[in-house]
């Protein structure tokens, strides 16, 4: 069951709300608005002419934004602090074949709980799910800091990836409490928040590399913003509470009947299908049974029973954990999809491209140690930026024609930075507007993916399943990206590493550990007969290979840039006639206390 349920619709309904004060337009707009009558008045959207002016300078509110951009910071800064370094890591604690784990878990971990976060936040208020949420952060960052292998790292990116779910949910929590007109606006305002653990997150990362802690300060780093967010959720945060939402029913009987089995099907089987995708050809070969058993228990378990449970649920009259109606609603899944389509190209080249300035670039000499950190972060910084402008450029272009034209822009330049990896200049040329261009069409389709619900009542269901889509898309991404240039370098390395290694004398037992040693996975201490003078020798044809398993890498993001374009295509531009309407509001704890205490006794 859920909080939908009260609204006494038909699930299949693919409209957009409307508010109350808009009830005169509604046959004109050929909506069909039916509120929830079991909220208390002032638990319901409203006007935005009639909130008071003072409210939006209150420091409830302001209070409440602030920890929202912290949260996002964290959120973000959790593995984006940690990837750029990720190889120092591995060399300092390691090294271990396990490394890849680290990214993993934190993207499988978001793309399992976001909607679990929307829903439940839905039906029993928000407040506490953001606060846990930054503990859990807390949790994980003290165990990233202290971390002395890792396996104990990719515990704390557990917690962290489960953390993720209520951070990074801050685009459907603001979109909530501002006008639907400054959705946008706001939104570029929590991207600005992350200016330090998301585009600047490469530089700040390898500038710790030089201090006592190293690595560990980028931890101790999130420990403060989490311990910052948590303590202003606390403080400011107080949305509708479970009293405000549901005057006629009990807790107690909305978590018997919630869809639990719903639950627990979709996050298995997510989880299950995301590692078996992103064990293939770098953990385990493809044909291996650990492999195909997870991709296939996982996938029918995805893709087939859990759509026949939930309309099993759906027929029996309940409302399935799975919001069925939003599959059949092409404006919300267009945006969502195209949401994860778009962060699976920044995830791609933000892991791949800092493996190519650090090896390939700084390797011949063209850059020294410390641009390593800024150049290894101009993908993150282009994409960051036009998220932070997204709200600007849609303001004068709308949603539709934002996504369109920046989406072909970015697939046209992402595909020809293939060109010539070789020249540094081109490739940066063609990259930083390319990152820009995708930047903008995933800040515009997150925030999009808020506007066509049948209820912005149902904001957290519909913002958790566009969150969750975002997370997945990414997660294959990132195991299509990670697979592409492992199976490449398998066939590039013995093209153009082996035959100088064994001019120089290297046994040919030892062939394979000297590559595992060339990406990182391995120590060369373990490589049998390794000279000095081998080790010197097989860089630059290293670097050579490097570069011809990067091409391919860059050509796959064709893929993912391009059908960016087709689902932009299916992108409306908003209602305005909803252009002024808040679909939520916050409180201060005196005022909620009041409101509790006059339904309580109504």
């Amino acid at each position: 069951m859920s909080a939908s349920e009260n609204h006494k619709r038909d699930p299949d309904e693919n409209i957009e709300a409307v508010p109350t004060e808009f009830h005169h337009n509604d046959h004109h707009l050929g909506i069909d608005h039916r509120a929830n009558d079991d909220r208390v008045d002032e638990a319901k959207g409203k006007d935005a002419d009639a909130i008071p002016k003072s409210y939006w300078y209150s420091w409830r509110f302001l209070g409440t934004m602030f920890a929202i951009g912290t949260s996002f910071m964290g959120g973000i800064g959790g593995i984006a602090l940690i990837s750029p370094v990720l190889s120092e890591i591995n060399a300092d604690i390691g090294p271990s074949p396990n490394i890849n784990w680290v990214s993993l878990v934190n993207l499988c971990g978001g793309a399992v709980f976001f909607l679990m976060v929307g829903q439940l936040s839905d039906i029993f208020g928000r407040r506490w799910f953001f606060i846990v949420g930054c503990a859990i952060a807390l949790i994980g960052s003290i165990i990233g800091a202290t971390a002395h292998n890792v396996n104990t790292l990719i515990g704390a990116e557990v917690f962290l990836g489960i953390a993720v779910a209520f951070q990074q949910s801050f685009f459907w929590v603001v979109a909530e409490l501002v006008p639907m007109r400054w959705r946008y606006i706001a939104n570029s305002y929590c991207y600005l928040m992350t200016t330090p653990t998301s585009p600047l997150a490469a530089r700040v990362a390898y500038s710790f590399q030089n201090y006592p802690g190293q690595w560990r300060n980028s931890f101790y780093m999130l420990i403060a913003i989490n311990t910052v967010s948590m303590i202003s959720w606390y403080l400011f945060y107080h949305p509708p509470t479970f009293g405000m939402l549901h005057r006629q029913k009990a807790a107690k009987d909305l978590l018997v009947n919630f869809d639990w089995i719903g639950l627990i099907l979709y996050s298995g089987s997510l989880c299950i299908f995301i590692f078996g995708l992103n064990w293939g050809g770098v953990l385990y070969p493809w044909k291996s049974a650990s492999v195909i058993a997870t991709m296939v228990v996982g996938g029918i378990t995805l893709f087939a029973v859990l759509p026949m449970y939930e309309i099993w649920v759906h027929k029996k009259g309940k409302e399935p954990y799975l919001p069925l109606h939003l599959f059949k609603n092409i404006r919300f899944q267009s945006a969502a999809w195209n949401t994860g389509i778009a962060a699976g190209v920044y995830y791609g080249f933000g892991i791949v491209f800092p493996q190519l300035v650090s090896t390939v670039y700084y390797g011949r000499g063209e850059i020294s140690e410390y641009d390593i950190g800024t150049l290894a972060g101009l993908v993150p910084m282009a994409f960051v930026f036009a998220q932070m402008v997204h709200g600007p450029i849609v303001w004068f272009t709308g949603p539709k024609w934002a996504m369109i034209v920046f989406a072909i822009i970015g697939c046209a330049l992402l595909t020809a930075a293939a060109a010539n990896l070789n020249d540094m200049a081109l490739t940066q040329g063609l990259i930083i507007p390319g990152a820009f261009a995708m930047g903008i069409v995933e800040s515009v389709s997150i925030t999009t993916s808020t506007f066509p619900l049948r209820s912005q009542e149902e904001i957290g269901q519909g913002g958790g399943l566009s969150g969750s889509t975002r997370n997945f898309v990414s997660a294959i991404a990132v195991a299509i990206y990670t697979a592409t240039l492992s199976n490449r370098l398998v066939q590039t390395i013995p093209q153009q590493v082996y035959p100088v290694a064994r001019r120089m004398g290297l046994p040919e037992s030892s062939l394979s550990a000297l590559a595992s040693a060339l990406k990182g996975s391995a120590s060369f201490s373990a490589v049998d007969g390794l000279t000095p003078a081998i080790r010197e020798a097989v860089q630059e044809p290293y670097r050579l290979a490097f570069v011809g398993a990067s091409k391919t890498v860059f050509l796959v993001s064709l893929a993912f840039s391009g059908t960016a374009i087709i689902l932009a295509c299916f992108t409306t531009n908003n209602d305005e006639s909803t252009a002024n309407y808040v679909a939520g509001n916050i409180y201060n704890a005196k005022e909620e206390k009041m409101v509790e205490k006059e339904y309580s006794h109504a």
